[in-house]
């Protein structure tokens, strides 16, 4: 086939016949295991040049785009959405697309506690609220530290402690912050450190001004929101495929 085809092509252009039977190998690989870049740099790596590049290219393309519905592998899975071998790395390149400020609820009602408020009083916040982590502010409104209502619920143990106590005993100091301009995977990376389901959001030019909170399960359900778009779109490009 390879000598039938080369008087067809200008003189010059292939010196060796042996070369379509390497091209048309790569396309009939690239169609049947729908891989066609991993099989345009395995002709690359064999062949120890690069002249058989371009035409690999245009067969392994053109045979993947005919064979797009047909699979040499039955248990090969569609998109790297479905790959347990990369669900890892697209975890990671999902949450590092999206950033803390498209998640958060700016407008949620926030209670700040004041660092000397007493914990007797700071009870009956916890009970009238359902809000489970409260920012702790210092006099001029600058966020100090952070308690969760089991924080406060560990004290109720000891009334005489608890009588005596304020939010600066309760508080944990140096509190794990992000800023808008995060990304979900560096809050990811900070609920999972600490096992925590909330994390103040503070502004990227002072630290010190609380904007909000950010929340575990916000963060979970961006991502999966974000998931089905992805598939959604991969579904839309499945219309390239050639139909019977």
């Amino acid at each position: 086939a390879a000598q039938f085809l080369q008087p067809l092509f200008p003189e010059g252009l292939i010196h060796q016949t042996q070369a379509y039977g390497v091209v048309g190998m790569a396309g009939f690989f690239a169609g049947c295991a729908n891989a066609p870049i991993s099989t345009i740099i395995m002709v690359s790596e064999l062949t120890g040049e690069y002249r058989l590049l371009i035409p690999t290219m245009w067969v392994s393309t053109l045979c993947f785009l005919l064979m797009r519905r047909y699979n040499l592998y039955e248990q090969q899975v569609p998109t790297r959405l479905e790959s347990p071998a990369h669900r890892g790395d697209f975890i990671v390149d999902v949450l590092e697309g999206i950033r803390v400020e498209e998640v958060y609820q700016k407008n949620r009602t926030l209670r700040m506690i004041p660092e000397s408020m007493p914990l007797e009083q700071i009870v009956h916040i916890v009970a009238d609220t359902h809000q489970h982590y409260f920012p702790v502010v210092s006099e001029n409104g600058r966020l100090v530290g952070i308690f969760s209502s089991d924080d406060v619920r560990s004290y109720l143990y000891n009334e005489s402690i608890w009588q005596l106590a304020n939010a600066g005993d309760v508080m944990t100091v140096n509190p794990i912050t992000i800023t808008p301009d995060d990304n979900l995977n560096t809050a990811l990376k900070h609920f999972t450190a600490k096992n925590l389901d909330e994390l103040p959001v503070v502004s990227s030019s002072d630290r010190g001004v609380i904007l909000g909170m950010l929340r575990r399960k916000e963060t979970i359900g961006c991502y999966n929101r974000r998931l089905v778009e992805l598939k959604k779109g991969m579904d839309d490009d499945s219309v390239l495929q050639v139909p019977d």
